[in-house]
């Protein structure tokens, strides 16, 4: 029995040197399989998957036809999507038209905003028309310990938009403020809340520090709207007490209650807050903007319900624009920091430019896209959002065909795509990892993390951790590569840094095995 076992190991290995079963056998380095044997992994599945992207040779292949829960990395597929529909240099362009008259500074009408989609609206606008950024992003705040707030003004968008008005002479506004929102239908997201007009990603930011024990802690949020209020209710605890920070509201969801605890040695503790409604928080918001620039709003009563769309006002005239960096910059936003509403947004954005307005019309162009465009079998992906879910199912094969589909294009093309990635070691979500090793610099990935909560046994769960991107060989070539873990023991959510950086480890190790010609 022995020696035909050996014989048919020989066999398997000439006729197929890189199938899966013999790869987990002989193939991988030793340090990497001690990462993939760790206790933690017990009933776990494991794939792997890297591909030279000039020879075409297969280093590595460990259930490469197998689903995946894929988490993040889905968005390799929507951003690559939304990058070939509406092209890299396209630039969402906010109008704001009036209606009526303008006599002697005054408005005898109404103004109307005729919302975009536009996923940030001047609230991480550099200078330069690039898009801030931070290493754990502020969408992630409620979930994991971390988050950093970009440092630019949330209300840019409005703030530069009421700027032109003033400019072109309007002083006074009798009538009404209007944010026409029907390009495509709202909907809600993993909490958030996906619409046409998006200020500060739909959120309240609220950030807490401690003070003196006993007292109650500093609190301050933005962006501050009327209508608008957040309470205090958290007390400043002696240091190794819990960190325990409570949100809720009342029915209208604009006055908001934050209760706890914050220890003494915590410090800029970041938490949100969805804004509900969207339309009327950047109704509000837009008029706070017009005031603080010298425009008086004398409103009209009632009048915004019964016009909700441009096409309701008769001879309107366009009397501001404001126009968005080049998309290029908002698909390195979706991937360097995992952007989740940035990428469900492009199903709605998809289905905009085809003139359909649901999420679910959305999801349907994204899967003509990888089906018809990227050529991926539709056995080979199960797509229910865009952004990553946990109900989401890919192959290692499908994640690769997409990444040579991408590295095909124009090199222009690609570039966007490939510096929009996290870089190991350096920035975006993979900032903090594998820092001290040679890969730092030389890996791109998109990471994918699904967390479930194990009720029977009040313990978090692993679902996926991926990585799924490039690596620049030592050899010269570039490869194409992913390695995902599915099904593993996580008791605490701060356990999952560890699952990046064993992902990062392994990508270290690829990077050391790409040193052959």
């Amino acid at each position: 029995m022995k020696s035909f076992l050996l014989i048919a190991t020989y066999l398997l290995s000439a006729i197929c040197p890189f199938c899966s079963a013999y790869t987990v056998e002989k193939a991988f380095p030793d340090k990497m399989q001690k990462i993939m044997d760790q206790s933690k992994y017990d009933h776990s599945i494991w794939g792997i998957y890297v591909k030279d992207l000039k020879t075409g040779d297969i280093l590595y292949d460990l259930n490469s036809d197998k689903l995946f829960s894929p988490g993040s990395t889905s968005k390799l597929f929507s951003v690559a999507a939304l990058l070939h529909a509406f092209g890299d240099d396209y630039r969402f362009k906010t109008p704001v038209y009036y209606s009526g008259k303008i006599d002697a500074g005054k408005l005898q009408g109404d103004l109307i905003l005729v919302a975009q989609g536009d996923l940030t609206f001047g609230g991480r606008e550099t200078k330069q028309m690039t898009i801030d950024y931070t290493k754990m992003d502020h969408i992630y705040a409620n979930m994991i310990p971390g988050a950093i707030l970009t440092t630019e003004d949330p209300l840019s968008g409005l703030d530069d938009l009421a700027k032109q008005i003033y400019t072109k002479g309007i002083k006074e506004i009798n009538g009404d403020v209007v944010i026409d929102d029907t390009l495509f239908e709202s909907t809600e997201k993993r909490g958030m809340i996906l619409s046409p007009i998006i200020i500060n990603d739909n959120l309240i930011d609220i950030v807490i520090n401690p003070t003196e024990i006993g007292q109650k802690a500093n609190l301050t949020w933005r962006p501050q709207v009327p209508g608008y209020t957040v309470k205090n209710q958290v007390k400043t605890v002696s240091q190794g007490k819990p960190l325990a920070i409570n949100i809720t509201s009342d029915e209208s969801k604009k006055n908001i209650v934050i209760e706890g605890t914050i220890p003494t040695d915590q410090k800029n503790i970041v938490r949100t807050f969805t804004i509900m409604d969207p339309k009327s928080f950047a109704r509000t918001a837009f008029i706070q903007a017009l005031e603080q620039n010298g425009v008086k709003v004398n409103l009209s009563v009632g009048k915004e319900a019964k016009n909700q769309s441009l096409k309701s006002f008769k001879n309107s005239q366009q009397i501001a624009l404001k126009v968005s960096p080049p998309l290029s910059e908002y698909a390195k936003l979706i991937l360097k920091v995992s952007h989740n509403l940035g990428a469900d947004l492009v199903a709605l954005l998809l289905a905009s430019q085809q003139g359909k307005k649901t999420f679910d019309e959305g999801m349907l162009l994204l899967g003509d896209f990888i089906t018809q465009e990227v050529k991926i079998k539709p056995d080979s992906f199960v797509f229910i959002d865009a952004a990553g879910g946990n109900e989401n199912r890919l192959t290692p094969q499908a994640e690769i065909q997409m990444l040579e589909y991408m590295h095909k294009l124009p090199s222009s093309q690609f570039t966007r795509y490939y510096e929009g990635l996290p870089i190991l070691g350096v920035d975006g979500s993979l900032e903090d990892f594998a820092k001290n090793t040679k890969a730092v610099g030389k890996v791109r990935a998109k990471p994918g993390t699904g967390v479930s909560f194990n009720l029977a046994i009040e313990k978090f769960f692993l679902i996926t951790q991926g990585f799924a991107g490039y690596i620049e060989g030592q050899n010269g070539q570039l490869y194409a590569y992913i390695v995902i873990v599915n099904n593993a023991s996580m008791p605490t959510m701060e356990d999952v840094f560890g699952f990046f950086q064993d992902d990062a480890q392994i990508s270290n190790i690829l990077y050391d095995q790409s040193n052959t010609k």
